[in-house]
């Protein structure tokens, strides 16, 4: 990374507090609103504040494919590899979906507060008992017609030649499964090339791919284990894609 890269970092970080304060300022009221009712009235303001950081902050140019997959407007569990900070703002903007995060992540200035009440779970990772508060809120989100997003990987991949993980959480597909809520995968690619998972500097101006699958339905499935790998393998197999079509430029991003 060079010099230059770290100085766009204060112009992203205040484009991002200044559009989400704006967002926060219509969303704030919906606080006195029920968790599981008030995420109807807000959640454009989070789409609004992902999208304007991704294009106006970070000037990043998305292409998407796969759109008209997603059931918008129904509730569904959207799968995703996860790579950069850049996959939260491009899945709530382009997948319809709030995400499912680290407690750490409700603490950053305003935005934490904003995805708060958007729809986001946060979640000590450290304590077992507050992954299973968050994984009962998020299926109770999603049955009250909400849509959320999980990374099976449960962190970022820090390497560039790699395209996913190769260990992989399955609790909340799993209860998914079990509450018959649709899964729709999806692939991102390209992303850790504006921030990468070592957060050290930015790049303006680079192209971000995602990819959404159809939704893939429970009731198809005698169990979960085969409908697990019917998801995920389709989000490995366009990861894969989306890599040899669109490889990385060459300079060494991570270091």
């Amino acid at each position: 990374m060079t010099w230059f890269s770290y100085l766009l970092v204060p112009w992203a970080a205040v484009v991002a507090v200044l559009v989400s304060a704006f967002c926060l300022f219509f969303a704030l009221p919906t606080i006195l609103v029920p968790r599981g009712n008030r995420e109807r009235y807000c959640f454009w303001t989070n789409r609004l504040a992902s999208w304007v950081i991704l294009r106006l902050g970070l000037f990043a140019r998305p292409h998407l494919q796969g759109c008209e997959n997603l059931p918008v407007g129904q509730p569904y569990l959207l799968i995703c590899n996860h790579r950069s900070f850049v996959d939260v703002l491009l899945l709530i903007w382009a997948g319809h979906t709030q995400g499912i995060s680290k407690s750490q992540v409700f603490w950053f200035p305003v935005m934490g507060l904003l995805g708060y009440l958007g729809g986001a779970v946060f979640f000590n990772r450290m304590e077992p008992q507050d992954r299973r508060r968050a994984k009962d809120e998020a299926l109770m989100l999603i049955k009250s017609g909400r849509a959320l997003h999980v990374y099976p990987e449960g962190t970022r991949t820090r390497s560039r030649s790699q395209t996913t993980q190769e260990k992989v959480y399955t609790g909340l597909v799993r209860a998914a499964f079990d509450a018959g809520i649709p899964v729709v995968p999806a692939a991102i690619w390209g992303t850790d090339t504006v921030i990468p998972a070592t957060n050290r500097g930015i790049r303006f101006g680079q192209r971000v791919y995602a990819q959404f699958g159809a939704p893939i339905a429970p009731q198809d499935y005698t169990g979960f284990e085969d409908f697990f790998q019917a998801a995920w393998g389709q989000t490995t197999e366009s990861v894969q894609k989306l890599k040899e079509a669109h490889p990385h430029p060459q300079v060494d991003l991570l270091e």
